[in-house]
């Protein structure tokens, strides 16, 4: 979504920059419109890169700067993940290893760019320092207007927020109009608009500097007659044009492909390991980037696209298919949200109603209005895509914010879809065909075994399979070709695109394949029939009912009775299954096995980073479920020919070749589901898809200007005095603490000896007396002496900063220590850093902040360690662990504690204190059980 009024993109060869101001940090010439912009953001970059010189110049042997030479790249399947380099002679300085060596002392990230970048520059992104690369805000639309045009005034435009927002209708909007102009105040009202009707009009304005919708039409025959079906849609390369214009964007926009790879160690050792996450650091856009031709003179660019549409109830018997495009060229916490730069609109898919009783049809007219749908599906996302066609081969020329003029071709690089809507995408036959698959050609018997390797599907097989198909003498031979390939005579709308595949985009979705799919729709159904026929269902639900709570994590007080259509609460539930089932079924029961072997793929394959050795622990995870699979047929009799079980044996691949499987996921585009139910009900329910095009029209008119309005409030605002120097700025000593105290507990500071008496209970015996000694063991210099008061504040909760290992970012847990927290008595548990090997835990008992007689204040906890158990489950599925609650109590350091974690009590009254760590909370959690 772009801001203000745009500018079309000019179809004319860009100028070269002729008598344009030269910048003195760059050394470039720039346009001298927004030249003063364009040098704060080249000081900034330069300053940075300035001082991470300045930090790393003690590791360079030679002087060498720090953005290194020009290496050589090497693709994928090149590297050599997770070996050390050989130790040997220092190589020269034309190697890649003497860029990567001497750099950084620690961990790093290092993105090698795509040949074709515009700066081939590798670029270095430290984990161990706290330093980091500025976000750029300086950039602002350039607006000739006020930045709440065409409102005449801001009280205008903002009245029309709330009218928009609030879906108010004409009556509701002349009478807040009246009340505002005329009855609520003096009668010296700032608004302009007088009525509903002026208010409409300006409106009107406003969404013509937006992408609108366009009527078309398209036209199928069916049982002898020819049927026009009509329909509105937004222009993609519209769509493109605005967010290539938009400046907003530029700091985040990712033009090319590169390598990432996490590296660690020196110039004679180093550690590397190919990285995959964002959709640009994956094989499909490097490839397809290296077929683009070399810059003529302008840089050649993909600009991938992610679609996704989906059927969804818009009330209890309507329903609707959207149609949403994101731009893969920004980063996923912009795509994927409703902000600038994510989703757009494109249209509603037409839905064709069966005129008859699908019941009453025979086999071949049920493929006939099959394949009439299909074909109507495929024209109008022809209509839809047409513009981009051509533009994928040949490219169009767009000078970016950063004055870089290059040529786009646009593709689809992911498509997410459910399956019934992918078959329609992909003009495939639906899942009950023998061939159901719309990546691969797999035998529907064959389904289950997800570590097979079947023949991939392609534009140009399919497509040559539908022409030889076609031109087949008798309608049998013709439908016989067409079955074995499980297809449809239908012409696929980007068989005739240049870099954009059908069936390669489709991408694996974890929503429907896996917590809709084999757990809400398989493995679920099966356990609870299995508990029922144990007459164990009744226990089961009290233990979930019993399970401790955890943030993010829904609890559970009626889980066996209720029916769950969310895929979340499925995940939820799959998180905290196996320790409240172990105990209810026989030892060493294959289900219990396969629901563990289950977890541990679920919880790797939605991770958001993909280090090699990650795929390839994935890869071992795949190969046990399906072994547990198995075996739980043979048991159970359940049968694993179903397509979102096969799914599986894709999703390693769409991983090297797409990114990680959150970008290719449907669960971001299920909220736009509730945004038509909204616009639906603000229809008169006749012609409601025209009705709804304009309300999105409205509100993304709306949106681009309250954004416009805030980033001119924000500069405005922004001081332009840079005479502060904010390395002279006094740091908090305690500011690197990673914890910090929360809900203070009523009441003044109190003193050692009077908190030991006001606390009761074992935990708190001898508690003065234990803790100066260990304030004397822990920190000597403060030299604790008996008479010496120790002052103390108790506080309820302490949040817990940690660097995750799932992606290396930041995270944040917030541990509660309260006797009553919501009515219930909640004591959390923390992982502690020991200098034993393995995972230490403790559960808090109190969290106090201690003023020592030297002034200086520490940080402690009060816990209950945890220590390694006997006791063993009936079934020991792979990575359990047990751990027994110690029953006296003891201090630690706040320095000690790592994150939090969550430790399930054992349902069984005569094992009170062994309890399961519980690894699936959090993938960072899993990784550290797993190590």
């Amino acid at each position: 979504m772009a801001r203000g009024k745009r500018k079309q993109a000019s179809h004319a060869e860009p100028k070269g920059p002729l008598k344009k101001p030269k910048c003195p940090w760059c050394k470039q010439h720039r346009d001298g419109r927004g030249f003063d912009k364009h040098q704060v953001f080249c000081r900034a970059d330069h300053l940075w890169r300035k001082n991470a010189r300045a930090a790393l110049e003690p590791h360079f042997s030679n002087g060498e700067d720090a953005d290194g030479p020009e290496i050589d790249l090497q693709p994928f399947d090149a590297a050599q993940p997770m070996d050390l380099d050989p130790p040997g002679p220092s190589p020269g300085p034309d190697t890649a290893e003497e860029f990567i060596g001497p750099l950084l002392p620690g961990a790093y990230f290092k993105y090698i760019p795509h040949p074709h970048s515009t700066d081939p520059t590798p670029m270095i992104v430290p984990l161990t320092s706290s330093s980091q690369r500025p976000s750029f805000t300086e950039f602002h639309p350039e607006t000739r207007a006020k930045a709440w045009f065409p409102f005449r005034t801001r009280a205008d435009f903002e009245v029309a927020e709330i009218v928009v927002k609030g879906g108010l209708n004409p009556d509701l909007t002349n009478n807040l109009l009246t009340g505002v102009n005329e009855n609520w105040g003096t009668g010296k009202s700032c608004l302009t608009i007088r009525n509903s009707n002026e208010l409409q009009d300006i409106l009107a304005t406003a969404r013509k500097y937006g992408v609108t919708f366009k009527a078309a039409s398209v036209f199928a025959s069916y049982k002898g007659q020819i049927h026009e079906i009509k329909f509105e849609y937004r222009d993609p390369w519209e769509w493109i044009t605005t967010l290539l214009n938009d400046s907003t964007l530029s700091s985040t926009s990712m033009y090319h492909a590169v390598q990432k790879f996490y590296c660690e160690g020196t110039t004679s050792q180093t550690y590397r390991e190919r990285v995959v996450d964002e959709p640009n650091t994956a094989d499909a856009w490097w490839i397809s980037e290296s077929k683009l031709p070399e810059a003529d003179p302008y840089p050649h660019c993909l600009f991938p696209m992610h679609i996704w549409l989906d059927e969804g109830l818009v009330t209890k018997r309507v329903t609707m298919h959207p149609m949403v495009l994101r731009p893969v060229f920004q980063p996923g916490n912009i795509r994927n949200a409703s902000g600038n730069g994510g989703g757009i609109l494109v249209g509603y898919m037409t839905a064709i109603h069966d005129p008859l009783d699908p019941t009453s049809r025979n086999a071949p007219q049920t493929l006939e209005f099959a394949k009439y749908k299909m074909e109507i599906y495929q024209k109008i996302l022809a209509v839809i895509f047409s513009s981009c066609k051509c533009r994928s081969h040949g490219g169009e020329p767009i000078r970016c914010p950063d004055n870089v003029a290059r040529v786009f071709h646009p593709d689809i690089l992911i498509s997410s879809l459910d399956g019934k809507e992918a078959a329609y995408f992909n003009a495939c036959r639906a899942a009950l065909a023998n061939f159901p698959c719309p990546k691969c050609l797999v035998h529907k018997a064959d389904l289950h075994k997800i570590t097979g390797s079947f023949e991939l599907r392609t534009s140009a097989t399919m497509k040559a399979t539908v022409v030889k198909a076609m031109k087949k003498a008798t309608k049998t031979k013709t439908e016989d070709i067409l079955k074995s390939f499980g297809l449809h005579g239908v012409k696929h709308f980007l068989w005739d695109f240049r870099f954009s595949d059908p069936y390669a985009a489709y991408s694996y979705d974890t929503l429907h394949s896996d917590d809709l799919g084999k757990w809400g729709h398989h493995l679920w159904p099966l356990l609870l029939d299995a508990l029922e026929n144990l007459q164990q269902k009744g226990t089961f639900a009290e233990n979930m009912r019993r399970f401790s709570r955890w943030p993010n994590l829904k609890h559970f007080n009626q889980v066996t009775t209720v029916h769950f259509t969310d895929g979340q609460s499925f995940y939820d539930i799959l998180k905290c299954v196996l320790p409240c089932i172990v105990q209810l079924f026989p030892p060493e029961d294959p289900l219990v096995h396969c629901i563990r072997a289950y977890q541990q793929y679920r919880i790797m394959v939605g991770m958001h980073c993909m280090p090699e050795r990650r795929l390839e622990r994935l890869d071992v995870f795949i190969q046990n479920y399906e072994h547990w699979c198995s075996m739980v047929s043979d048991v159970y009799g359940k049968s694993f020919d179903f397509f979102k079980q096969h799914a599986t044996s894709h999703v390693v691949a769409d991983i090297r070749a797409k990114g990680t499987t959150n970008h290719g996921s449907t669960r971001p585009g299920e909220g736009f589901q509730q945004e038509a139910h909204e616009a639906y009900l603000k229809t008169n329910g006749k012609d409601v898809a025209r009705q709804m095009n304009r309300i999105d029209e409205t509100q993304e008119a709306i949106a681009r200007i309250r954004m416009t309005i805030d980033n001119d409030d924000k500069a405005t605002h922004e001081s332009e005095d840079t005479d502060h120097n904010i390395d002279e700025t006094p740091v908090d000593p305690e500011a690197d603490a990673h914890w910090a105290f929360g809900a203070p507990v009523p009441g003044r500071l109190i003193n050692s000896l009077a908190f030991e008496d006001a606390n009761n209970g074992s935990a708190f015996r001898n508690f003065d007396f234990r803790l100066r000694r260990f304030i004397s063991d822990t920190f000597p210099e403060e030299r604790i002496k008996y008479e010496d008061t120790i002052m103390i504040r108790s506080f309820k909760c302490v949040h817990l900063s940690y660097q995750s290992l799932e992606d290396w970012r930041g995270a944040r847990d917030i541990i509660r220590c309260n006797n009553s927290f919501h009515g219930r008595t909640r004591f959390d548990c923390f992982l502690v850093n020991l200098t034993d090997p393995g995972l230490h835990f403790a559960r808090v008992r109190s969290l106090l902040r201690c003023s020592l007689p030297s002034g200086r204040q520490i940080d402690v906890a009060l816990v209950h360690m945890f220590v390694p158990s006997r006791w063993k489950p009936r079934t020991r599925w792979a990575g359990y662990q047990i751990r027994d609650e110690e029953r006296e109590s003891s201090f630690l350091s706040m320095e000690h504690v790592i994150r939090g974690a969550l430790l399930e009590p054992v349902a069984s009254s005569a094992k009170e204190a062994a309890h399961f760590v519980i690894d699936t909370i959090d993938a960072d959690m899993f990784l550290r059980a797993d190590m």
